[in-house]
């Protein structure tokens, strides 16, 4: 089964809504183009078509990363 997939992401100022690589979207918030994008792809997937939201961050705010250095496990004593 085909997926449609709305794309959400940021290009210069604005917020981009796209859908199936056909049509964008301008929006000044990213809140306001998610939800654009959400209410779009339950309409679709209310009537049965397969459906996606993808959104790229926009990278200016760092995102948490997990320490690369795992911490070593304690040795515990037997009980025994």
């Amino acid at each position: 089964m085909h997926t449609d997939r709305f794309v959400v992401f940021k290009f210069q100022d604005e917020w981009l809504v796209t859908y199936a690589d056909r049509e964008q979207t301008a929006f000044a918030t990213r809140q306001d183009a998610e939800r654009s994008a959400f209410e779009a792809a339950d309409m679709l997937a209310s009537s049965g078509h397969a459906v996606s939201v993808l959104i790229i961050p926009d990278g200016s705010k760092e995102v948490a990363r997990p320490d690369p250095t795992p911490e070593k496990p304690t040795r515990k004593e037997s009980l025994n």
